[in-house]
């Protein structure tokens, strides 16, 4: 009887001993698996971590470059058609001035050599007819505007002071149409000539007696 209690708690205690080593493998086991687990998450964690913070640094490195570089590219173009419209617009400026300065000249150098071969025409008291000297006048401006046929002209008609404002302005009409009609039989394109007149208006000479009279009674070739 007493061997087979003994018997019986050794079982026992057997199996006791069996169960607690398998509960201790079953927790050491789990924890393991659990620490294995925590350590793969954070690997995992780490890793999406890097990526996210290499993603973003690498995407926002490559805007700043991709912003930098067009601002720049932008500065840099504006900059340059900034320049190069004020260059033109310099050039532009240069050469109207330029342009205008040479016109000017070229009118300057026309009027001098007109008056040099004549560009004044005389005529008698309340007459309207041209003499020999005029005819000469008007053939050596005919000639000197067909050799520049780029000139255009205006005749202008004048009268001394005696007589009414309306009949001296018929008067200076007649003597300026006689000197175009003269021009015109030279060949000179009439679209190149016009005249006006002044009649009493514009006195080359100031004074009441037959010197001054003789001086306003003409018409005057005149360089547009």
């Amino acid at each position: 009887m007493l061997h087979r209690l003994i018997a019986l708690v050794a079982v026992a205690f057997f199996i006791a001993a069996c169960e607690t080593a398998s509960q201790t493998t079953a927790d050491s086991s789990g924890e393991s698996s659990s620490s294995t687990a925590a350590s793969s998450a954070s690997t995992t964690s780490s890793a999406g971590s890097s990526g996210s913070s290499g993603s973003s640094g690498s995407s926002g490195s490559s805007g700043s470059s991709a912003s930098t570089g067009s601002s720049a590219s932008s500065g840099s173009s504006a900059s340059s058609g900034s320049s190069g419209s004020s260059g033109s617009s310099g050039s532009s400026g240069s050469s109207g001035g330029s342009s205008a300065s040479s016109a000017a000249s070229d009118k300057a150098s026309a009027e001098e050599a007109l008056a040099a071969i004549g560009n004044t025409v005389y005529f008698a008291f309340d007459s309207s007819a041209l003499t020999a000297d005029t005819e000469g006048t008007l053939m050596r401006q005919a000639a000197f505007l067909n050799a520049n046929p780029a000139l255009t002209v205006t005749i202008e008609g004048h009268c001394d002071e005696r007589g009414t404002r309306e009949y001296n302005l018929a008067l200076g009409e007649r003597r300026a149409t006689a000197a175009r009609d003269f021009l015109l039989a030279q060949g000179v394109d009439p679209a190149r000539l016009r005249t006006i007149s002044y009649g009493k208006e514009r006195p080359a000479v100031a004074g009441s007696n037959e010197g001054a009279w003789a001086k306003n009674r003409r018409a005057a070739t005149v360089i547009n």
